[in-house]
């Protein structure tokens, strides 16, 4: 089993909410119209979790079960932080980069939100931005990109896909200590920010699940570490779409 330790709380966060998403609306559009009424939301160093619906996806959010009390699978799949130019930084199992591009970037990718827009390939979306940052998250993951001494992202991708792709006896990397490496490289990133951002769950097996139950239920944690009176708001802040809430999977194209 993963050792998790729980929040103390009786009520879930009340700032962290969930959102119905319009008929046929993209993610993008759903972060712009968020946008529109909050022009704080979405913006540079807030946290943007993703669940996917393709079979890879489908098979990590298996995996993170054992992050939750009931043993189901998670909403999630992928982590990053948003870029002051919009675009997010992440360490994803695919698209797969060039071999010769992981050694100068950690295997951190800048993809466009845009790629994630589609409602049927990525269903469920959250945006969180989390308190009391002493440092840039963005620049944090900078920094990581030249310094695998601090974190070696590759050495997490490697044991993920093998269980993505049923590779050898590849059983699940995180009862083995190994996070999923998107979450990894941006709860990193974080406690370089002086942010803990899974209060329950090691670094070393962070996984999104961990994340959006640290934004979740650990907000009293938050308020307690920053010496802060409850009714003054330093705790986690944002919304999510839950379109898929039972794990499912578009069947893969077949072919060669």
């Amino acid at each position: 089993m993963l050792p998790v330790r729980r929040s103390t709380v009786d009520s879930a966060n009340a700032d962290f909410v969930e959102d119905d998403a319009r008929r046929n609306e993209t993610n993008t559009a759903w972060i712009g119209r968020h946008r529109a009424d909050d022009p704080g939301f979405a913006q540079a160093g807030d946290v943007v979790l993703l669940g996917g619906a393709s079979l890879a996806d489908f098979r990590l959010r298996i995996a993170q079960s054992h992050a939750r009390d009931d043993l189901t699978p998670s909403y999630w799949s992928l982590v990053g932080v948003i870029r002051p130019d919009g675009r997010m930084l992440t360490a994803p199992l695919w698209p797969l980069t060039s071999p010769e591009r992981i050694p100068v970037t950690n295997g951190i990718r800048s993809l466009a939100l845009s790629r994630f827009a589609n409602p049927r390939t990525w269903p469920n979306i959250a945006v969180i931005r989390f308190p009391g940052t002493q440092q840039d998250p963005v620049e944090c993951i900078n920094r990581l990109a030249s310094q695998r001494s601090i974190v070696d992202i590759p050495s997490l991708v490697l044991p993920w896909l093998g269980f993505v792709w049923g590779s050898g006896a590849s059983g699940n990397p995180l009862l083995n200590g190994f996070g999923i490496p998107s979450a990894v490289l941006v709860e990193t990133a974080f406690g370089l920010a002086e942010v803990e951002l899974t209060p329950g769950l090691a670094t070393a097996s962070s996984c999104p699940e961990a994340i959006y139950q640290a934004a979740k239920w650990w907000h009293l944690y938050y308020q307690e570490s920053a010496g802060v009176a409850d009714g003054a708001t330093h705790h986690p802040v944002g919304r999510f779409v839950l379109r898929q809430r039972e794990a499912s999977y578009r069947e893969p194209a077949g072919g060669i």
